[in-house]
């Protein structure tokens, strides 16, 4: 994806993959009301996050047919990185994140998803010799941590935090930082269509088997269904193959302020589509957060 290369066109492609990911937590609540997931049933959760990965695997691949035009040479797959990255951005983030999406709001969840900016950074800072941890960056952080904090407040001012609801979410994001910023150290030389397709049917299997063998709902499959997942398998395929693309190409630690963008359409579509109530905290927390990114990309 040549395109991708030049910097104006990396941030649009950026915009339209936050907008898909965005789109995607008021689809998976749907998704669960759909299929009749219970509430305490993780397995359940995980056996949908399984399907919907595994498709997008799927059609990642089409999308190598159709569009790459690289050559490929299988000597030079790292297949050893893509099993890593499969058990890390797949099977620990999306089982993790799904039963997370289930006990807290879609809202909530949509800002907490934007610590990954900030995750990001810290990450880089460890793993890549070249990144350094700045005031500027620093300060960032810090706003967005408020960001953070005010989110998880109830009313009368309250602290709530619950581990397997925003706590999920939270490590949900961590993995994925760190997905972002291994792409961009050991995965620059990789196909992007290979890569991505690979570690999703690689991920996804191990969340079908365990969801298959754990879920304790009758899960309604009918055609709705399916064209639900294939919706999420298409946002994440898209998704998963531009911003791959985007990191190959770009700064981890710059164009990770993009994530930003996922709890606005995340909130807006979550309150539009849910019926969700967007407090006060919500939208303070949402100001800090992006407060922290615009900060962080000041040049």
């Amino acid at each position: 994806m040549n395109l991708i290369k030049e910097k104006r066109w990396a941030i649009i492609f950026s915009l339209m993959a936050m907008l898909l990911w965005g789109s995607a937590i008021p689809l998976i609540k749907l998704t669960y009301l759909h299929a009749g997931i219970l509430p305490d049933d993780p397995g359940g959760k995980i056996f949908i996050a399984g399907i919907r990965f595994f498709m997008a695997g799927l059609l990642t691949y089409i999308y190598f047919f159709l569009f790459n035009k690289e050559k490929v040479e299988r000597d030079k797959i790292n297949f050893k990185f893509i099993i890593i990255l499969a058990l890390i951005q797949t099977t620990l983030q999306y089982s993790t994140y799904y039963i997370g999406l289930s006990n807290t709001l879609g809202s909530l969840a949509a800002v907490i998803q934007a610590s990954n900016a900030f995750i990001t950074v810290i990450i880089s800072v460890i793993l890549i010799a070249d990144e350094k941890l700045t005031g500027r960056k620093l300060a960032a952080l810090i706003i967005g941590s408020l960001g953070l904090i005010i989110i998880n407040l109830k009313d009368a001012g309250n602290f709530h935090f619950k581990l397997t609801g925003e706590g999920f979410i939270l490590i949900a994001t961590t993995l994925n930082a760190l997905a972002s910023v291994l792409i961009r150290k050991y995965g620059r030389d990789q196909n992007s269509f290979l890569m991505t397709g690979t570690q999703f049917l690689l991920g996804a299997t191990p969340l079908i088997i365990i969801g298959a063998l754990t879920h304790t709902s009758l899960v309604n499959f009918d055609l709705k269904l399916f064209l639900m997942l294939s919706y999420g398998a298409f946002i994440s395929a898209t998704s998963f193959t531009i911003w791959t693309s985007v990191l190959q190409a770009h700064s981890a630690s710059e164009f990770g302020v993009y994530k930003l963008f996922i709890p606005i359409f995340g909130t807006i579509l979550s309150v539009l589509f849910l019926g969700e109530e967007l407090t006060i905290y919500i939208i303070l927390g949402l100001i800090f957060v992006l407060l922290g990114a615009v900060v962080l990309n000041k040049k």
